[in-house]
């Protein structure tokens, strides 16, 4: 077996999990990798994720090429975009697999393709891990102040939707909203309106909120620093996830947070979010609103059902909302905190691996 690599996140992180033959041989140059004559070929790339690993072929070429003469080929992305369908139609064959933080709603083909490798909910929960007594600091059974955070981000249309509805419900009051501010690439967009958590130093030129900190000393992106003073104020998260394609679904440090803070959230996004969520082995807030939001496919109208989930919590007791949910959430903190996510992916690498060979 002859497995070539061009990342060390592959190197460290992915081939010493997957059980590799102890003959398996690992190449770097994929001039060697292109040109040997070995019977099992599989490619690992992590081409668009790191470009100093760049080969000099365009990603498309270079997925067509690993393609052709590879028993299987894995390619990993940290996000999931609609522009990624635009990618796969330049070079996806039936033995490539994208290893990206998601999944599409795809069944009959491309689905089965897409393996995930939830990154963001893994570096997410591990920062807490390494800030257990920033995570005493919250207190999630309370009774708050208010009803919902809701910390929107930079400006998309699913965005616009809920900071249009808040106001337009007369629900100010209930929720803490930030939102505003318009890319630039030289300043940062929400220099107005963004709340800082106490203890996070800038440590690079701050344009978005994926660029580094450093948060009670720790590296991290900014978007990764949870907001405790908030949350303690605030009983349920409006999740506006970084897409809202009813194609695909996307999970981000948006919805790992919630749920290492242990609280109910509404999802402003794509179609079939939720269920891709559970398929994950999560759980989700069904037995005290109505989810069936998640299952329409029409984006408005999806938005339009989940707002009056959040009209329905803010008129509802929260200390009994807050006692009937408590096992999901401490369900979702345990899954999320406890799981070794990129074993979780490593296994669906084997398995596809294995069936290859044996064909």
């Amino acid at each position: 077996m002859l497995i070539y690599s061009d990342s060390q996140i592959i190197d460290l992180e992915w081939l010493p999990r997957l059980g590799l033959p102890q003959d398996a041989s690992i190449t770097k140059s994929i001039d060697e990798y292109v040109n040997h004559a070995h019977s099992i070929k599989i490619a690992f790339t992590a081409h668009r994720l790191h470009a100093d690993h760049d080969t000099g072929m365009q990603f498309e070429i270079k997925i067509r090429t690993l393609s052709q003469i590879s028993l299987c080929v894995f390619a990993l992305e940290s996000e999931l975009h609609q522009f990624h369908w635009s990618i796969w139609a330049a070079c996806h064959a039936d033995n490539v697999y994208w290893i990206m933080p998601g999944t599409v709603n795809d069944k009959d083909s491309m689905r089965e393709h897409i393996v995930p490798w939830q990154d963001w909910l893994k570096t997410t929960s591990l920062l807490y891990k390494r800030l257990p007594t920033t995570l005493s600091r919250l207190h999630p059974w309370d009774v708050k102040p208010k009803m919902f955070d809701c910390l929107l981000g930079s400006p998309k249309p699913h965005r616009n939707y809920v900071h249009d509805a808040v106001k337009q419900h007369g629900l100010e009051d209930l929720v803490t909203m930030t939102y505003g501010g318009s890319w630039d690439n030289k300043t940062f967009y929400a220099r107005d309106y963004f709340i800082f958590e106490p203890g996070t130093e800038i440590i690079d030129p701050l344009i978005g909120t994926c660029d580094w900190v450093r948060y009670q000393g720790i590296q991290c992106h900014l978007s990764q620093v949870m907001p405790i003073d908030v949350y303690n104020t605030t009983a349920y998260s409006i999740v506006a996830e970084t897409d809202a394609d009813n194609s695909l679904s996307f999970f981000s440090e948006k919805t790992a947070k919630p749920m290492i803070a242990r609280r109910l959230f509404v999802a402003f996004t794509g179609y079939r979010f939720l269920c891709n969520l559970r398929e994950l082995g999560f759980q989700t807030f069904g037995s005290v609103i109505d989810e069936s939001y998640d299952d329409i496919f029409h984006s408005a109208q999806r938005y339009q059902a989940a707002f009056e989930q959040v009209r329905q919590l803010c008129a509802m007791d929260q200390a009994q909302v807050l006692d009937k949910i408590r096992p999901v959430l401490e369900h979702n903190y345990q899954h999320i905190m406890t799981t070794d996510w990129t074993q979780f992916s490593c296994e669906r690498v084997k398995s596809i691996m294995a069936s290859a060979i044996a064909v």
